[in-house]
């Protein structure tokens, strides 16, 4: 098996893309995997290794961060981990590391502390991505405790401060750490003070960079700018067969070229602005050719691929619980689902607000133990990902695959979760964006 150097950097790819378009080429849309599970990642790195392709995994601070996160694991021990399951699947390439929407109030904890103290750990975060080799990072300031908002949303110059502080500390640590250049993200997508509207994004991008030049921080690539296109992850009931499916509603085309004619005016060498796109599960082959003809410089993927393992451990689950009943052996199921429930509902803000439509007048939106069962079945597949590695639910898990096993339900029940995300998802989205084969475009780079 050829082997190439592991070290490589967003810088790289990005340069690469911008020099395919300057040279009138069709250029690939960077495809970044936000996840942090298992199954999901070794799925990630199997279909790079067959596509000779480059995986770009971004991580939230909810997932991984110098507490944990939900994950379990600091940055420096996400980057051995995917290591370890690169050299366990085969796959000998580079791997590039990011953070995804870092920034003030982007972890459900943090609601209660003051603006300083939030900072404070952001920026010993910072720090610690850099050490463990993030090479993009995602300044995202806009989030905010309710308080501050006005109208729903934070005021757009708390936003810029926000953004440009964590830029500057960035900066900063990165020179003092005596690391190359890395590929910064700025904006984000999100209703409740992200940037929503076109008028909305060029205020912020016109006070952002006058404020990069006042801090005399031009140095800083600030390669992606996200905003709202109108894709919002919704459960919507199937008339077939009445359960509920996840689905995009109202992602705009033309939202995106408004988006991208915002950008292009403060467009500079040092300032690419590619435009990125988060929430990009789910979104249709049309949609992600439009993402390709609008030169998009990156499309994020998280639950698309960490679905397919929560909803094949519910398929099991009941078929364990079908045969053990059978048999008269109740007392040796895993007790999955109920985990599940049980430790969502210790934490109802990840799954409150994504109650499906067609959900009956029943429903009390305060507790999942509370909802009908497809209901609670569709949450814990869309949102499960949230508490899936808590200690009860991974224990309740791990009696699952046994008892899948010596049921006989599946004999490799790991292989079939991680050939469902790869054939599902991994794969096609690959393909779809053009990021097939790019290790080999790039190789002669370092």
């Amino acid at each position: 098996m050829q082997s190439h150097p592991r070290k490589a950097t967003m810088p790289v790819l990005v340069d690469h893309i911008i020099g395919l378009r300057n040279r009138g080429l069709t250029a690939p849309v960077i495809l970044a995997f936000c996840f942090s599970d298992v199954p999901a990642l070794k799925a990630c790195l199997t279909g790079c290794r067959m596509a000779r392709s480059i995986p770009v995994i971004m991580t939230t601070f909810n997932q991984v961060n110098a507490d944990g996160g939900y994950a379990g694991v600091t940055a420096s021990g996400f980057v051995s981990l995917v290591n370890e399951l690169a050299a366990e699947t085969g796959y000998a390439g580079p791997v590039i590391f990011g953070r995804d929407h870092g920034g003030p109030y982007t972890v459900y904890d943090h609601r209660a502390l003051s603006r300083q103290q939030v900072m404070k750990w952001v920026k010993h975060n910072i720090t610690e991505d850099l050490k463990a080799g993030f090479s993009c990072w995602h300044a995202d300031g806009t989030s905010g405790r309710e308080d501050e908002k006005e109208n729903g949303n934070l005021p757009i110059d708390l936003v810029v401060a926000a953004t440009i502080e964590m830029i500057a500390h960035c900066e900063q640590e990165r020179q003092r750490l005596q690391m190359e250049p890395i590929s910064y993200e700025v904006g984000s997508e999100e209703q409740k003070g992200g940037l929503t509207a076109p008028d909305r994004f060029d205020t912020f991008l016109d006070l952002f960079c006058r404020g990069i030049v006042s801090r005399e921080l031009t140095s800083a690539r600030i390669d992606f700018v996200v905003a709202q296109t109108g894709t919002h992850m919704k459960l919507k009931r199937r008339e077939e067969d009445h359960h509920f499916q996840l689905y995009q509603d109202g992602f705009k085309p033309r939202q995106v070229k408004a988006l991208n004619r915002v950008a292009q005016k403060y467009r500079h060498p040092g300032a690419r602005l590619l435009f990125t796109q988060h929430y990009s599960d789910h979104i249709t082959a049309g949609d992600a050719d439009a993402l390709l003809r609008s030169k998009a410089g990156k499309a994020n993927f998280g639950p698309e691929m960490t679905m397919p393992e929560l909803r094949r451990l519910l398929t099991w689950e009941t078929r364990e619980r079908n045969l053990l009943a059978a048999c008269g052996r109740m007392n040796k199921t895993s007790g999955f689902r109920e985990a599940m429930i049980r430790e969502m509902d210790k934490q109802p803000e990840i799954w409150q607000n994504y109650l499906p439509q067609g959900t009956t007048d029943e429903s009390t939106g305060k507790r999942l133990a509370a909802e009908s069962s497809d209901v609670q079945d569709a949450l814990i597949v869309f949102r499960g990902r949230y508490v899936k590695n808590h200690p009860a639910c991974a224990a309740a898990s791990r009696r699952l695959i046994r008892n899948v096993v010596d049921l006989s339900i599946d004999r490799n029940p790991e292989k079939t979760i991680i050939e469902d995300i790869l054939n599902t998802a991994v794969m096609p989205r690959l393909k779809q964006f053009r990021m097939a084969g790019i290790r080999d475009a790039i190789i002669t780079i370092y």
